[in-house]
């Protein structure tokens, strides 16, 4: 208990100082990488997995950055192999509380690809929004969540599945 309490208190004082651990100027290029779990809905399918994957995007300046995604999941399934990934593109606009926190959405269109024992994709549109904490060190940490809408055609069918892929992820980045 009093470990937790301890572990408790040092992260409250990490938030708080934020203001001495300012970003001073927000612009250029960042690269970063995510881990997370992943939600995958594509007809009668409904399951969830691990996910990660490479982020990076440029601020154009401290409220507009254009982000490109790339997102792979571990099998959603226990029998069989069912795995997803996804590549997007998307404008990102922040909102900054201070120059240590910032909120942010996202939207943008995406490319699909579902393995499975048919393979399906296609290409839709996403959106997301997070919460960002900088440091002065051009370190960044996020939290966020994104969704994926996607009509997913089946290889060698004539069928098409709609899919919603839902992400919540911890993301960490450095910016240039």
């Amino acid at each position: 208990m009093k470990r937790a309490s301890m572990l408790a208190l040092c992260l409250a004082s990490l938030i708080a100082s934020g203001s001495a651990m300012a970003v001073a100027d927000i612009k250029g290029y960042y690269l970063g990488a995510m881990a997370g779990h992943s939600t995958l809905e594509a007809g009668e399918f409904d399951e969830s997995a691990i996910s990660y994957g490479l982020y990076g995007g440029y601020y154009f300046s401290k409220n507009f950055a254009v982000e490109s995604t790339y997102v792979r999941t571990d099998n959603f399934v226990d029998v069989g192999d069912v795995k997803a990934n996804q590549l997007s593109i998307a404008a990102k606009f922040h909102h900054y509380f201070n120059n240590t926190y910032s909120m942010f959405i996202k939207a943008g269109m995406a490319a699909t690809k579902v393995e499975a024992d048919l393979d399906y994709d296609g290409n839709g549109w996403l959106w997301g929004t997070g919460f960002n904490m900088a440091f002065d060190n051009g370190i960044n940490v996020r939290i966020a969540y994104e969704m994926l809408y996607t009509d997913l055609d089946a290889t060698g069918l004539d069928e098409q599945v709609e899919s919603d892929w839902g992400n919540v992820y911890l993301g960490v980045h450095y910016q240039f």
